[in-house]
């Protein structure tokens, strides 16, 4: 057994690792660049061009985590915030009906720009009935326009995020993009945008001609953690509730989830829980059965989404690569499917933008994530 790390007197129970979606980890490692483009964005206005921000990356990479932090800074600042996600709904629709409730708030308590209550899913504006605004239908743009004015004369202003946009439907996008355009790059009024994606959008909505405000905000690229950025997500929360990790215990955890912000979370939350009593270090053997676990609920969670989503043709290019360890050959490939290089040249592109697999060096590509190959040979096995 390797040498402990030093921690904290006393152990405290409750677990402090977080691996489920939508919620913010104990430690958002790595994105210190983003959150500070951010607010530079925040302290210079409307002309800066993060105030318009669109998060892409691959399931896991911690996009909703980011924009749950993004909310409850801006809300420190004194700042309204609306946030949406895809789902039946129109996204307009409850974006119309939460700033109409934020125009009442401001009308009502004139220097006020705090929200009550915020929910993470959904529309995230809670207010009570009596600060309701008008029931009538109005547009997108008239009201983001009065709500953009009153912040403009009272100070403040509101945060609009916007999740899994590549799964809201074309043309309500189109209408929140075009309303945010001339709110806030147009008539400079203090509405930011952020937005988050899987790759995949770049194929659909930012492939649309008419997209011009959506393809011109800022992006910013949500990748692994370095080496460094995987250990101190891993090593800290556990120090940090007075509980401790051997060395090579913390070694392997780092190799293991290949800083993949999800897998960091889930070996993190099993090893943790693989002890025996609280009171041990977190050991070597602790770290890899975790990793087991966590293996299992990745296949599940991340993998089997990503398969499903994916052509028949997409699948075979990932069957074909499962001869080849670590990666594979792009002409091998296209050789196994009886097609042109550049056939597989296509394939490669919309399997890197559906999170399954990525360039390892010129030619040769990889699964992404080891649970990826995993259901592979599970897709071949029932075949």
């Amino acid at each position: 057994m390797g040498d402990k790390i030093d921690s904290m007197d006393g152990v405290h129970t409750q677990n402090p690792f977080s691996p489920t979606f939508g919620s913010t980890p104990p430690m958002l490692a790595g994105r210190n660049q983003v959150l500070k483009r951010f607010f530079d964005a925040l302290d210079t206005g409307p002309t800066h061009p993060d105030y318009t921000l669109l998060l892409t990356g691959n399931r896991g990479t911690g996009k909703t985590a980011l924009l749950n932090v993004l909310e409850a800074q801006v809300a420190e600042r004194g700042w309204m915030f609306i946030t949406a996600s895809a789902s039946a709904e129109s996204l307009s629709e409850r974006i119309v009906s939460e700033a109409k409730r934020c125009i009442a708030r401001l009308k009502a308590r004139r220097g006020s720009t705090r929200v009550s209550s915020v929910h993470m899913m959904g529309v995230g504006v809670s207010l009570d009935a009596s600060l309701q605004g008008p029931k009538q239908s109005s547009s997108l743009l008239a009201v983001l326009e009065e709500l953009g004015e009153l912040l403009a004369q009272r100070g403040g202003g509101l945060l609009l995020t916007v999740d899994e946009l590549h799964d809201v439907d074309r043309d309500d996008v189109r209408n929140v993009a075009s309303a945010v355009q001339i709110v806030t790059r147009r008539q400079q009024r203090p509405i930011a945008f952020v937005a988050a994606a899987l790759p995949l959008i770049a194929d659909t909505h930012l492939a649309d001609s008419r997209m011009t405000f959506l393809q011109r905000c800022a992006r910013a690229w949500l990748g692994f953690l370095d080496e460094d950025e995987t250990r101190m997500a891993l090593q800290q929360p556990i120090l940090d509730a007075g509980s401790t990790i051997d060395n090579d215990a913390i070694a392997e955890a780092v190799a293991l989830t290949l800083g993949y912000p999800y897998m960091i979370q889930l070996v993190g939350f099993q090893a943790w829980q693989m002890r025996e009593n609280l009171s041990d270090p977190i050991s070597l053997s602790n770290v890899q059965a975790g990793a087991m676990e966590a293996e299992m609920i990745m296949v599940d969670q991340i993998a089997g989404p990503i398969w499903n989503r994916l052509s028949p043709m997409d699948r075979r290019f990932l069957i074909e690569m499962l001869a080849d360890e670590p990666d594979s050959c792009l002409t091998d490939i296209a050789i196994r499917l009886g097609r042109s290089v550049q056939y597989a040249r296509t394939y490669r592109r919309r399997l890197i933008a559906a999170g399954a697999i990525s360039i390892s060096s010129k030619g040769r590509v990889r699964f992404l994530h080891h649970a990826l190959r995993s259901q592979a040979e599970m897709a071949t096995r029932q075949e």
